[in-house]
């Protein structure tokens, strides 16, 4: 591959994991939400691939695959999802131990992916979207750390998609109590 593809290439897969971040967020239907952002971490997956950063790869892989099985679990009994939540924390930290890279490198992407882990497989649909905006700050003092302006960019504008579909669910919730 020649040195322009290789530089082409991770952002193209950045730029189509912001795309389905941002449709995620600002969609409301649960289950639609988890299913865009699976696709999305997929997409970050293969951006990290290109740059060698292997934590970060092995942790949106897992992430693709718990926020894919998490649209479907949602309504679960509660002890079933906490214990996927303790799955896929078990495997997120076997995995950051398997490729760990360096204190910031590898743990700050651990501690992202533990908030969305418990966030979307036990907290509402409201809850894992606040969770998020936590996960967004981890993700983005990653980039400020080393030098990606592009992920910083990425947390910035998924913040403010995360917020515009907190304030269209409270929208919604309203309208529904309204009517009775």
């Amino acid at each position: 591959m020649n040195t322009w593809a290789l530089e082409i290439a991770p952002r193209l897969a950045g730029a189509l994991a912001l795309a389905l971040n941002l449709l995620g967020f600002v969609v409301i239907d649960e289950r639609r939400t988890k299913l865009l952002l699976a696709a999305s971490s997929a997409g970050w997956a293969v951006q990290y691939g290109f740059n060698g950063v292997h934590t970060g790869m092995g942790i949106m892989v897992l992430a693709a695959i718990r926020q894919a099985l998490s649209a479907y679990t949602f309504h679960w009994p509660f002890k079933r999802r906490l214990a996927l939540s303790w799955f896929f924390t078990a495997l997120a930290v076997l995995i950051t131990s398997l490729t760990w890279q360096g204190w910031l490198s590898s743990s700050l992407p651990l501690a992202a992916t533990l908030i969305g882990t418990w966030s979307f497989f036990v907290l509402s649909n409201e809850g894992m979207r606040k969770a998020t905006l936590v996960s967004n700050l981890m993700w983005g003092l990653h980039g400020f750390l080393f030098n990606s302006l592009e992920l910083c960019i990425t947390m910035l504008v998924l913040t403010g998609a995360t917020l515009v579909g907190l304030w269209r669910l409270r929208r919604e919730h309203a309208s529904l109590q309204a009517r009775g």
